[in-house]
């Protein structure tokens, strides 16, 4: 259903009486009833504005009187010497019709040179009456509608323009007071806009199928200063350039047209839609067009180059508004699937410099109309479901809504103060409504990212000292609750009193507000079938509230349905997804950790042992496909959540598994007490299943925030030369986060190791290298054959032991405030090869970086690095990762075929884009290839600087990816 702009024979039905009233048949003969349906019969077909050879079209009397690239083709009181007679009686070439095309009648051609010969006057009223359409006048019966197209305000605030069906009625702004009527406009007029100077007023309008007409009025005494036509179908949008010497045009049969608006020439077509164009913003600069089409997409085009720079395809539906910032930063666009997207225009607005920065869902039906304020301060939206939303433009999150509006708000005009708004609607009502800027920059509720754990240092002695009880049944209900002095461990076996019912065992414990507490079973682990779950509740049985998680983005699973371990799901719309946001599936949430690197692949979530992590003590659970997915963000309970049309869902302190998938089937459960008082916890098994062997134990403990450290990869065999990549591995406990810095010393002579390695907070793992020089010589053992020599090599002296006692691997990190330090096993025994079949080199772009042996770039840029491959026998194709690059940074414009450098082929120049919230931060990074072998670079330093202090840091702005 076409919605942004009301269809011209909608409003025809709602507006019949203006049709034209057939009459008898004047003498001289008439345009519109004899000479138009000639044309239409035998020129039309070729002379329109789709396909205007020798740019000469006849839809209209306007384009008639125009001519083509011969000159005017009728003089009017002569039709001896109107090159159209003259071309129809094969007296000029080129002849017309086209040999085989069906030509008029004698009758007909004297038809025409009556008409010309008496003054060749056009349709009443001035009206182009491109295909005669004569429509039968009806008495209305009951109120007659006038809808509101469009409105707008002049740059003075002096006017309001609203446009109605047949006229655009320019009013005083101050008293509302009609000024004039603006008239003889084709069709419906569906866009009004005035210079930025206010000198000229611009109305687009047209006929549905036939022709659109853009006209320009001078303010000065709304006088016509010129009409163009071009279209072969209504507009519905026009924008004019900020200077006002160009006038763009967007109209239904899917082009954009650029015109002169001092001589009505049109200067240009920017074609690339593949639906209607429902509206068009300059950029302030006049540089860059943006436009919204049904086509589900917004575009971006250069003016002066007549080009296309990039095309936003994140919108699932038609694109009915969009607009331009007022300093020219922000491109914005809302249509049929209720959402407003911004994108960041960056680098000249040029393909893939354009990052979607974000995407609010909006409103309950599709957005009709986009308005910014003149300081930019704020954006109004409008909709089908009824209101008009205000939204702050520093975040674009929603500041108030206008709600109940009797009928779709077609149109908002800002006035040049910023202090009111217009409103026009399709029942033909206009109101204004003030712009309240004072809460644009208040504190709103921000969401929580990490949840602070107070807890005590490691000890070893904790458990042992810790008391342990056992259940006093019946302790079903709260009244009935086992009191427990904490911290203790509870043993306790659900066993139900009779068949077919549940046991569910609750036991009473005081805490106060701010206290945090660990909780957690051991059942599975001891071999019982209890597959426990837990939940805190207030003494009186109610759960205690422990987040509220607000939707900011709704999506589906796709492709196929996820288990309970899965790392990684492909969902709906994944591009306006950001790294690091929380993801609510069914009840667990997720954390996005990698965004999808191919067709065939999904986000990747945070892991925990192989299988997703789940936060805030969720438990993974089994996803259909086409299940709802949305993005969420962490409120505390109490929070005032402006609507946004999304759901806001609640989330209780209870565990069924694990989330860290540490304790298998068991739960574990980290409680902060919301006030001083007496709480319950209670314990069931998650089926209802119960006996005498479904024992279990309940510890509630203080946590002690700590890690273990361990080392993957360990008695590598590298090529002599060559590098071998390994892993760093951190366990956490007890919700500590923080980051884990691991240290390497003690290599024997000829060795070098990337050191140190840091595991970012919150994450898992990282990657380091190990490499030896190519003059350190091969170890061989009897049991070695990896280092055996093929026949006919020469016989290298080869070394039976290289000596690693020196070599030590430590792990610090602080905790609670206390600097820790941990031992690692060390690499074990490293064995030397004969040089690999090939060697590859990671070293910067020096078109980029003055550094040696340093990659430098600041937040939210790319750069460049240069990846060599060094062939030593190796001739294949071969492709590469980039490992231990920091949380945010990826290597961008893979394509479809990833890091490649195809056989004959020594380099391949990759791109490295960094997310804007990455922060400073140095480390060492490599590349491994994905072939026989895994061979790996040499480690390259890789810094992140502060945004706009790093001199040679960035090629290009970061390309428009999901970091």
């Amino acid at each position: 259903m076409m919605t942004k702009r009301i269809s011209a024979c909608v409003l025809t039905l709602a507006v019949i009486s203006v049709g034209v009233v057939a009459a008898e048949q004047p003498n001289p003969p008439d345009f519109g009833k004899q000479v138009a349906p000639l044309l239409k019969k035998y020129c039309v077909g070729c002379h329109n504005a789709a396909e205007s050879n020798g740019k000469l079209m006849l839809q209209s009397f306007t384009g008639l009187q125009k001519g083509g690239e011969h000159g005017a083709v009728i003089v009017p009181g002569e039709a001896d010497k109107s090159r159209m007679i003259l071309a129809l009686e094969k007296k000029a070439e080129p002849f017309m019709p086209p040999e085989g095309e069906k030509a008029p009648t004698a009758d007909e051609i004297a038809l025409l040179k009556a008409w010309i010969n008496a003054g060749a006057k056009g349709p009443l009223n001035d009206l182009p009456d491109p295909a005669s359409i004569v429509t039968p006048k009806i008495a209305p019966t009951g109120d007659l509608r006038k809808p509101i197209s469009a409105v707008a305000v002049s740059p003075d605030g002096q006017w309001i323009a609203v446009a109605r069906y047949g006229v655009v009625e320019i009013l005083a702004a101050g008293d509302r007071k009609p000024v004039a009527a603006l008239t003889g406009h084709t069709g419906q007029a569906n866009d009004v806009v005035f210079s930025s100077d206010g000198s000229v007023l611009v109305v687009a309008s047209g006929e549905a199928g036939l022709v659109g007409e853009a006209t320009i009025w001078n303010t000065s005494d709304w006088s016509k200063k010129l009409v163009v036509q071009g279209h072969a179908d209504t507009l519905y949008a026009a924008d004019l350039s900020p200077d006002g010497t160009l006038l763009a045009t967007g109209s239904y049969d899917r082009k954009i047209k650029l015109w002169s608006t001092a001589t009505g020439d049109e200067v240009g077509e920017l074609a690339g839609h593949n639906d209607a164009v429902f509206d068009l913003a300059f950029r302030n600069d006049g540089k860059l067009l943006a436009s919204a089409s049904g086509d589900k997409t917004v575009k971006l085009w250069d003016v002066a180059k007549r080009e296309r720079l990039d095309t936003f395809i994140e919108p699932t539906e038609a694109q009915y508004a969009v607009a331009f910032s007022p300093d020219g930063r922000y491109v914005v666009a809302g249509g049929v699937d209720n959402r407003i997207r911004v994108w960041e225009v960056l680098e000249g607005g040029r393909e893939g410099t354009n990052p979607i920065r974000y995407a609010r869902f909006a409103h309950e039906a599709p957005v009709l109309e986009l308005r910014f304020s003149p300081n930019g301060k704020v954006l109004l939206s409008s909709s089908q479901d009824h209101t008009i939303k205000i939204w702050e433009t520093d975040e674009f999150t929603q500041l108030d809504a206008i709600k109940g509006q009797p009928d779709w708000v077609s149109s908002l005009a800002v006035t040049p103060d910023a202090s009111k708004f217009l409103a026009g609607r399709l029942d033909g009502t206009l109101t204004s409504y003030p712009v309240n800027t004072s809460g644009v920059h208040a504190a709103r509720p921000e969401p929580i990212l990490n949840v602070p754990v107070v807890g005590l240092p490691a000890d070893g002695n904790e458990a042992a000292a810790r008391p342990e009880l056992a259940e006093v049944e019946p302790n079903d209900g709260p009244e009935q609750a086992t009191s427990v002095a904490i911290p203790a461990t509870v043993r306790g076996v659900l066993r139900p009193e009779s068949a077919g019912t549940e046991d569910a065992d609750i036991y009473r414990f005081e805490a106060r507000a701010g206290q945090t507490w660990i909780l957690e079973t051991a059942a599975a682990r001891d071999k019982s079938p209890a597959d426990t779950k837990i939940e805190v509740l207030h003494a009186d049985g109610r759960p205690v509230q422990r987040l509220l998680l607000r939707a900011v983005r709704d999506s589906y699973i796709t492709f196929r349905p996820i288990n309970s371990t899965q790392g990684q799901v492909r969902v709906q719309n994944w591009e306006e997804m950001k790294l690091k946001q929380y993801m609510y599936l069914g009840g667990e949430v997720c954390k996005l950790f990698q965004a999808p690197r191919g067709p065939d692949s999904g986000w990747d979530f945070f892991t925990s042992r192989g299988m997703r992590r789940c936060y805030f003590d969720t438990s993974g659970t089994i996803h259909a496909n086409g299940e709802p997915v949305y993005i969420v963000e962490p409120y505390l309970p109490g929070t005032q959540l402006v609507d946004n049309g999304l759901p806001v869902f609640v989330l209780n302190y209870v565990n069924d598994d694990d989330g860290q998938r540490e304790l298998g089937s068991d739960s574990r459960l980290t409680f902060t007490a919301p006030a001083d008082g007496a709480y319950l916890v209670r314990v069931r098994d998650v089926r209802g299943f119960g006996g005498d062997d479904y024992k279990y134990a309940l510890t509630i403990r203080e946590p002690r925030p700590d890690f273990r450290p361990s080392l993957g990869g360990r008695n590598p065999t590298i090529g002599a030369g060559s590098a071998r990549e390994f892993s760093v591995h951190v366990d956490r406990i007890d919700n500590f986060d923080g980051d884990v810095r691991f240290n390497i010393s003690g290599l024997p002579p000829g060795f070098q190791v990337s050191s140190p390695i840091v595991v970012e907070a919150g994450h898992a793992e990282a990657q380091g290298v190990v490499s030896v020089a190519a003059d350190v010589e091969p170890t061989k053992t009897a049991d070695d054959p990896v280092t055996a020599l093929k026949p006919g090599q020469p016989n290298p002296e080869l070394q039976s032991k290289i000596d690693f006692s020196t070599v030590k691997l430590t792990a610090v990190a602080t905790v609670l405030g206390q600097r820790i330090e941990k031992p690692v096993e060390n690499l074990g025994e490293l064995k030397v090869a004969r040089r690999p079949g090939y060697v590859v080199r990671l070293l910067p772009d020096t078109a980029q970086s003055t550094a040696a042996n340093e990659i430098v770039m600041s937040p939210g840029t790319t750069t460049t690095a240069m990846l060599r491959l060094e062939r030593n026998g190796y001739q294949g194709e071969m492709r590469f990762d980039v490992n231990n690059l920091p949380h945010g940074v990826i290597v961008d414009n893979i394509g479809l075929s990833g890091v490649l450098i195809r056989q004959g082929e020594s380099e391949r120049r990759i791109f490295l884009t960094a997310a804007d919230w990455v922060g400073e931060t140095t480390r060492l990074i490599h590349a491994i290839a994905r072939a026989e072998g895994n061979e790996v670079s040499l480690p390259v330093q890789f810094r992140i600087g502060a945004s706009g202090q790093v001199a040679k840091a960035a090629a290009a702005p970061a390309a428009n990816r999901s970091q």
